[in-house]
C-alpha cells in the first residue's frame, strides 16, 4: 500500500516536470517564430537568393580547376576495377 502511494506521488511529480518542460519548449518556439516573421515576398526573395548562390557554386565547381585536396577519385570495384558498383554487387564471375 505504501509502495503504491510512493509510486503515485513520483508519477505525479514526473508528470508536472514533463508539463513544465513542454511549456518551456513551446515558449522558446513561439519566441523564435515571433523574431523570424517575414513577409511572403521577403521569404521568396531569400529563397531565390539562396538558389542563385547554390547555382553559382555548382558552376564554379564544374568549371574551375579543383585543388589536390578536394579532388576525389571515383569509387571502383575491387574485382573488375570498373566504376558504378562495388565488389558485392559485381557481376563478374570469379
Amino acid at each position: 500500500m505504501l509502495l503504491a502511494e510512493l509510486m503515485r506521488d513520483q508519477i505525479t511529480s514526473l508528470e508536472k516536470a514533463n508539463e513544465a518542460a513542454t511549456k518551456r519548449r513551446q515558449r522558446k518556439k513561439k519566441r523564435i517564430q515571433r523574431k523570424r516573421k517575414t513577409a511572403k515576398g521577403e521569404g521568396e526573395d531569400i529563397i531565390a537568393q539562396k538558389e542563385a548562390d547554390q547555382q553559382i557554386e555548382r558552376e564554379q565547381r564544374q568549371g574551375g580547376e579543383r585543388s589536390g585536396l578536394s579532388r576525389q577519385a571515383l569509387a571502383r570495384c575491387k574485382r573488375c576495377r570498373e566504376t558504378g558498383h562495388n565488389s558485392r554487387t559485381c557481376k563478374k564471375d570469379t
